[in-house]
């Protein structure tokens, strides 16, 4: 769609509306989105969601393409080994129906896809953590047509990215965020093995914590709103404007696309009251209190309310006593029959989810009985009651198919033919007769690499016969502290460098410099830690990746081993079983970090209530350190994870290089760790916990 040139917006972008259910998809088409993501009932980062059969996505595919709106299904959980051959039948089922794009996180799926499966158009998920150039060109080399820009980026950056990207670009402008950089967090696998990435996040950022000596919720984000800044988005040149909201009920959905569709539709005729109306529609969605992210800057201090609950609504009242289904509140206030609400018990992080079943009069309303449990019900005096829907709305608001749908036959014909796809694939991926995959027995000896912040702590390490190599972060001091080192020592250990996971605006330039300096100076070895990093030269230079990539399976190992990595790295998240699988079915030799204090949250929020000099603690007493680098912020369990204790059945599946991280130790470990004599003796001297290895990664 084109307009004139008037406030220099020449393209209005594409609204993307989410849909977790039947209904909201009829309300995403209702409201007037172009396109709609919806998810299927594996793999994807929804999982506690209803989420769609096949038959559904297959039926409402067609309802859409009949209204000239685009669906897209967000396959975007990263895969474990078990799953690859449901993983080739979906495709398969995809390609058949004809679906307009799959947004992917996993380079395993991708790389099934764009080899068996060349029709489907891919878009690349915010959980490939893609926040700057150099990531949008490795997704053009990986066969993207689209990249989701990960959410901690201001206008500027985009516009950067903009400029200099070949492929489509989508933002989100509305709807949830996470504390971490999506693809980054690993708070919910560590306590529990439900992965973010996976789709099964418990949403820890949502709960209270004590931090010098005060409650709140520190890492729980207000909602994104940029409907505000719709003008200045369109300026830029992105092709797609995307509504968080799976998980969210039809009403929301309806009433959040519906306004920015007024708002997007302001652009184009310059109709004030328009807009006027659309931030009207907007206020009937109850969501949290909103934010416009980093949009206009990174110091934005309206991006957390550490004071405030983290729950959705509309605040109502303080209540003075419940009894019996009976709750007497504070204050009157505006709330009919059939209205949602929630309660909210800040005291024990408790909160109720229910309706209201009448109103007695001023101050008072009954609930089901059933809706407390009795251990609750005498410490609901002094919690918070808020109105998340209106009762009302969702009676005039029935959202229905008016569409035929797809018919029986065609449908059934669909999925013959998407199944002799799917066999056909599944025998192109079995290793040939005779060949298990796994490396040799000769090559079943690990070696051990030490991972360091600065090149002043290699002197503690040089003369170990233990360590065969050491890692550095890729740092303007560290690049002139390694010069400044002198020995034969040095010389014979292998110096590899650790290029960081996150380099916003300015910092991709740097990066560019600091890497091509190394190279100059005679270092052949890098770690990548972000798919951007693997679009850089690779002239002569031997490139291995760190456990950032999120490598589950043995299809995203092959994917990035043909992007040029050397010796990938095996997610951390991982459990045995899921391992040894994957392990099973590559040639080749991985890596693993073996030990080390894991970031559970990577974020570039700032607040000025984050002390790094006091611990952090939950309700249930897990403590956590803070740090921050002037850039990014990082969030660790005060206990290291480490796997050495496997080591040698780890060696025998081909895991052929441990690494042996000891950047992050607390503050109160002053000196680093001597190295023992004999390997034998390692998982003695560096002992924590075993995260999913030993358990399940759900």
């Amino acid at each position: 769609m084109k307009i004139g040139n008037k406030g220099g917006v020449r393209n209005i972008p594409e609204l993307l509306a989410p849909a977790g259910t039947v209904e909201a998809f009829h309300a995403a088409l209702e409201a007037g989105a172009d396109a709609i993501y919806i998810s299927p009932q594996i793999l994807n980062a929804r999982a506690y969601g209803k989420n769609f059969s096949i038959k559904q996505i297959a039926s409402l595919t067609e309802t859409a393409r009949g209204k000239g709106v685009k669906t897209f299904i967000a396959l975007n959980s990263v895969m474990k080994e078990r799953e690859i051959a449901d993983c080739v039948r979906l495709l398969a089922q995809l390609e058949e129906i004809g679906v307009d794009a799959l947004i992917v996180q996993d380079l395993g799926i991708a790389r099934i896809a764009r080899l068996y499966f060349p029709s489907l158009r891919l878009h690349a998920s915010t959980l490939m953590t893609i926040h700057n150039s150099l990531g949008v060109k490795t997704c053009e080399s990986l066969g993207f047509s689209r990249v989701v820009l990960a959410r901690e980026l201001t206008l500027q950056e985009i516009g950067q990215i903009v400029r200099k990207s070949n492929l489509e670009i989508e933002i989100f402008v509305h709807g949830a965020m996470c504390f971490s950089v999506s693809g980054l967090c690993r708070f919910s696998s560590f306590y529990g093995g439900k992965s973010s990435t996976r789709g099964r996040c418990v949403q820890p950022c949502r709960r209270q914590y004590r931090w010098d000596n005060k409650y709140g919720t520190f890492f729980s984000m207000d909602d994104l709103c940029a409907i505000d800044l719709l003008k200045d988005i369109a300026r830029i040149g992105v092709t797609s404007l995307k509504i968080e909201g799976r998980l969210k009920p039809a009403n929301y959905i309806y009433h959040v696309v519906k306004a920015y569709r007024m708002a997007l539709d302001h652009l184009k005729d310059e109709d004030p009251a328009k807009y006027e109306s659309a931030l009207d529609e907007l206020k009937k969605a109850m969501g949290r209190p909103t934010t416009k992210g980093f949009f206009l800057g990174t110091n934005r201090k309206d991006l957390v309310s550490p004071t405030r609950t983290a729950n959705t609504g509309i605040f109502l009242s303080k209540i003075d006593s419940y009894r019996n289904g009976i709750l007497n509140l504070s204050s009157e206030c505006d709330i009919d029959p059939g209205d949602r609400i929630r309660i909210v018990i800040k005291k024990l992080d408790k909160q109720i989810a229910t309706r209201v079943k009448s109103v007695q009069g001023p101050g008072q309303i009954t609930i089901p009985p059933n809706s407390v449990a009795r251990e609750l019900e005498s410490r609901l005096k002094g919690a918070l009651l808020f109105k998340t829907d209106s009762g009302q709305s969702g009676k005039d608001l029935e959202f229905q198919s008016k569409a035929p749908g797809i018919k029986t036959d065609s449908f059934e014909k669909i999925m013959e033919q998407a199944e002799i796809k799917a066999k056909n694939v599944l025998l192109k991926l079995q290793p040939k007769k005779g060949k298990t995959g796994q490396v040799s027995k000769k090559d079943q000896e690990f070696e051990i690499a030490i991972f360091l912040s600065e090149p002043w702590a290699l002197k503690d390490f040089l003369k170990s016969r233990l360590a065969s190599c050491f890692i550095l972060p890729l740092t303007r001091k560290n690049l002139s502290g390694i010069s400044r080192l002198k020995g034969k020592e040095l010389r014979k250990k292998r110096i590899i460098w650790h290029l960081p996971p996150l380099s916003f605006g300015r910092q991709e330039e740097n990066l560019l410099e600091l890497y091509q300096r190394a190279k100059a100076m005679g270092f052949s070895e890098f770690q990548a830690s972000n798919l951007g990093h693997l679009s850089l030269n690779q002239h002569r230079v031997k490139m291995t990746s760190s456990f950032e990539l999120n490598l589950l399976n043995s299809q995203a190992l092959r994917a990035i081993r043909e992007l040029g990595v050397v010796m990938p790295q095996f997610s951390i998240e991982t459990d045995m079983e899921n391992l040894e699988s994957a392990l099973a079915h590559v040639p080749f030799k991985v890596s693993l970090t073996a030990y080390g204090f894991i970031p559970l949250f990577t974020t570039r929020v700032k607040h000025s209530s984050y002390n790094p000099k006091k611990m952090v603690e939950s309700l249930k007493g897990e403590r956590f350190h803070w740090k921050h680098d002037g850039q990014i912020g990082y969030l660790y369990p005060s206990a290291p994870v480490s796997f050495l204790e496997m080591g040698q059945h780890l060696a025998q599946l081909g895991v052929s290089r441990f690494i042996i991280d000891l950047r992050f130790l607390p503050s109160k470990n002053k000196r680093l760790p001597r190295l023992p004599s004999s390997r034998k003796t390692l998982k003695n001297r560096f002992r924590g916990r075993n995260f999913n290895l030993k358990g399940k990664l759900h």
